[in-house]
């Protein structure tokens, strides 16, 4: 897998304006950054390859479990209001 260091970690919140719960939230929101930085890299490796027409990155949505991609608009912008303040 795809270390994430740090610094990355640090700069992928501040970025995005992220903040949780707690430790374990934390802990858990970069494991899911890690994993998608490993796609990523893999994805972009094929890009390089010549084997396909566009390239990925770490954005906002890169912490979210596959559950959460699946929440209707409307409860969507709920959570996005609580997260963002």
């Amino acid at each position: 897998m795809a270390k994430l260091t740090d610094a990355e970690w640090e700069a992928y919140k501040k970025q995005f304006n992220k903040s949780y719960a707690d430790q374990e939230e934390d802990a858990m929101r970069r494991e899911l950054v890690a994993k998608s930085k490993q796609f990523i890299g893999e994805h972009n490796k094929k890009f390089e390859a010549g084997e396909i027409r566009y390239t990925c990155g770490l954005n906002h949505l890169s912490d979210l479990k596959p559950e959460e991609y699946n929440v209707p608009v409307e409860e969507m912008k709920d959570i996005m209001l609580e997260t963002l303040g």
